[in-house]
């Protein structure tokens, strides 16, 4: 009889042992996040970043003959403080099917100083609401943000598509569009 019990008690702190290993790896999956990559994929859409960096934009009045206007006062400017950053991507619908896409407002930025995302201050992409089947779209999203705050090993954009999520890897190293002035 005593034998009887000391195999339960045994198979009972094995069993006990097993459900604390398995919950524990449970919640470090929970909470692992998920990593950036090359190219997201949610719902038959791929997305690569083809061209990222600051945007030149001359909005120093300082030493500029005539009235002197703040940058408040620029429409479309950054506000004082703050640098532009874009960063281009490349859309891909791999179905045959059209696809639901709302690509201006699906993304933000990570920037790697703080866990804040930054959402786009504007895009290329317009009104588009649908990708078709085995179509392409480019198009860039710009954000406005001190030109410290960006970390190249950790800055990622986080893609959020039909109620899933993909994190995106952002080099830091590229030259955006230049921002031009009429003489």
């Amino acid at each position: 009889m005593r034998l009887a019990r000391i195999r339960i008690v045994i198979v009972v702190v094995v069993a006990l042992a097993a459900a604390l290993f398995g919950v524990t790896r449970l919640f470090a999956a929970f909470s692992t996040e998920a990593q950036a990559t090359e190219v997201g994929s949610l719902e038959g859409l791929n997305v690569q970043v083809t061209n990222a960096g600051w945007v030149g934009m001359d909005h120093a009045m300082a030493g500029q003959p005539g009235f002197q206007m703040p940058p408040a006062m620029m429409p479309g400017m950054p506000e004082q403080g703050k640098e532009r950053f874009s960063v281009t991507l490349s859309v891909l619908n791999t179905g045959d099917a059209s696809k639901a896409a709302r690509l201006g407002a699906e993304f933000a930025l990570h920037t790697g100083k703080d866990a804040e995302l930054v959402i786009p201050q504007s895009d290329t992409f317009g009104e588009l609401p649908r990708l078709a089947g085995h179509n392409a779209v480019n198009g860039t999203l710009f954000f406005d943000l001190p030109s410290g705050e960006l970390d190249g090993s950790t800055t990622w954009l986080e893609w959020r598509h039909g109620g899933s999520t993909a994190r995106i890897l952002v080099p830091v190293n590229g030259a955006g569009p230049q921002h031009q002035h009429n003489p």
